[in-house]
């Protein structure tokens, strides 16, 4: 988000947006943002912080799958997903939808799992059954699949490539993600500084993909 020069007045889509902490920190910044879920609980525990943090106006939530809101063409600045994309089937057909609701120039922003750092193939296996993980992705792969759309000015960056990322993945993997809020503190300052210290082409457990609509 830091990345964008907000103008305050982007209609903005962010597909599967959970609780919908990111759809209000976008709120925040743009004119209309609208979180769209599978899951009514996790909307409706949306729709409930959204009236706590007085966002009445500038945000929305649909339980609804993407095709089914059927958006008119054009309708969106932006488009944000984050680690959504690889539990679905349909992850293609998503990435055709979304390029028709873009507005021209408008923008997707999106994250997935890659998990190339982990060689070990067993781990990957458990993470897949965990978290119900339909598909794995590689950076080159990612951009041919988004220039095939029709997308334009793609960039598909690696995300935690370091030694600790890795080892604190594999340790996720094994006993849960739940770090602890103080050790999960520390982990943050240390995992800034080993990411820094890579090169950014090194292969990395997750990737980051920008582009725009012609």
């Amino acid at each position: 988000m830091s990345a964008i020069t907000w103008r305050g007045d982007e209609r903005v889509l962010d597909i599967g947006c959970g609780a919908g902490l990111q759809t209000m920190l976008l709120a925040q910044r743009a004119g209309y943002t609208t979180g769209i879920d599978i899951e009514p609980t996790f909307i409706s525990a949306a729709r409930r912080d959204a009236r706590l943090a007085r966002l009445r106006g500038r945000v929305d939530f649909e339980d609804r799958h993407l095709h089914a809101v059927a958006y008119p063409e054009a309708t969106f600045d932006h488009i944000f997903s984050i680690c959504v994309l690889e539990h679905i089937p349909e992850h293609e057909a998503i990435l055709a939808e979304c390029l028709r609701i873009l507005k021209p120039g408008g923008r997707i922003h999106f994250s997935v799992d890659s998990l190339e750092g982990i060689s070990d193939p067993l781990l990957v296996e458990s993470h897949r059954r965990q978290h119900h993980v339909v598909q794995y992705y590689r950076e080159p792969a990612l951009k041919e699949l988004l220039e095939g759309q029709g997308y334009v000015d793609v960039s598909v960056i690696p995300l935690f490539r370091s030694a600790l990322a890795r080892r604190l993945f594999t340790e996720g993997i094994q006993r849960g993600f739940n770090f602890g809020r103080f050790r999960a503190m520390w982990l943050a300052a240390n995992l800034q500084r080993a990411e820094c210290a890579k090169e950014i082409d090194t292969p990395g457990l997750f990737l980051v993909a920008r582009a725009t609509k012609r």
